[in-house]
């Protein structure tokens, strides 16, 4: 079993949280009593029954976090981010959570371009968006070749004859994506919450 308390975003109750693991009665009556739920299937497989520390509801285990299941809800996307970047960024770490990579991908890559046409892009192709932002100053062109990787694996991922999506790929394009939106969104709104508290005080 589990060395240390796993934790993970309750795949139940979306927060994160610790397992503990669940108490099995054994027995009835007076002679009844409790052991954690617990299975070695091997001597390098142990799975155990884990319940939310919140909620209360059970996940299955195995070792350290290995496999869980239900697949555990993938961290929360900042709300400094805002719709649609936001909920577009949340569906791609749930496609990436089960497995989904092209799907992942495309949807991080709408994120990039949902973002260049919160910016003031014109419409057209993202390529051309992200270089708009890159000539008003929106961005640098170190983000925009963040942005252009986005795009590049996105586009792959959107067509047949694209190039296969690796679980590798999915997850350093849904990092990239997030950090661009990071940059863009959510280091603004901290620096200006942190000048409005300098100020008031």
């Amino acid at each position: 079993m589990a060395s240390l308390p796993v934790s993970i975003y309750c795949p139940h109750c979306k927060r994160h949280t610790s397992l503990t693991p669940a108490p099995v009665e054994v027995g009835a009556g007076l002679d009844a009593f409790r052991v954690p739920a617990i299975w070695k299937k091997a001597p390098y497989s142990t799975w155990w029954m884990g319940v939310c520390n919140y909620c209360k509801e059970p996940v299955l285990v195995q070792n350290d976090g290995e496999v869980i299941y239900p697949s555990p809800s993938p961290p929360p996307t900042d709300e400094r981010i805002p719709d649609p970047m936001r909920s577009d960024l949340d569906e791609a770490k749930k496609c990436f959570s089960v497995d989904a990579w092209r799907g992942c991908a495309v949807i991080a890559r709408r994120s990039i371009q949902a973002a260049a046409l919160g910016k003031g892009a014109p419409d057209g192709k993202l390529a051309e968006q992200i270089t708009d932002l890159v000539n008003k100053g929106v961005i640098t062109h170190d983000l925009k070749e963040w942005a252009d990787v986005v795009r590049w694996v996105g586009n792959d991922a959107a067509h047949p004859t694209g190039a296969p999506v690796s679980e590798e790929d999915a997850e350093d394009i849904l990092k990239l994506a997030e950090q661009f939106l990071h940059v863009i969104y959510v280091a603004p709104a901290i620096a200006k919450e942190r000048k409005a508290k300098r100020s008031k005080s």
